[in-house]
């Protein structure tokens, strides 16, 4: 039991240098998701069963959170293939963006077309 307790706190302290993206706060942020996930197994005791497992998991998160692969494979160009910067990824992805377009969903098909109309000048 000593050793599960140990690696549970040793996961939780290597994600605690991940901050939460508030843009993406209310479920939809991976670090919220990863430290709910570790804490529902320590609780369920797979931590005691699954020892290699969860080292396996520590030495994952800790290359993702020193982003080991970002510093070894350095990127060339700034944009991705959908041809946005990662700023603009982060601000697509945001919870407020995905709300106005969940606006825009609930707009019927005619108001969506009149508003995609240009506009006489």
């Amino acid at each position: 039991m000593a050793y599960a307790a140990a690696s549970y706190k040793r996961i939780l302290k290597i994600l605690e240098k991940w901050p939460i993206d508030q843009n993406k706060a209310g479920g939809r942020d991976y670090c919220e998701f990863l430290t709910k996930y570790v804490t529902q197994a320590y609780k369920e005791n797979t931590f005691e069963t699954n020892c290699k497992y969860w080292d396996q998991q520590y030495l994952a998160l800790q290359k993702l959170v020193n982003n080991a692969n970002k510093d070894k494979y350095k990127r060339v160009l700034s944009s991705s293939a959908t041809t946005l910067t990662a700023e603009q990824c982060n601000q697509v992805l945001s919870n407020e963006f995905l709300e106005e377009l969940r606006q825009e969903e609930k707009k019927s098909f005619f108001r969506r077309l009149i508003s995609i109309r240009p506009s006489k000048v």
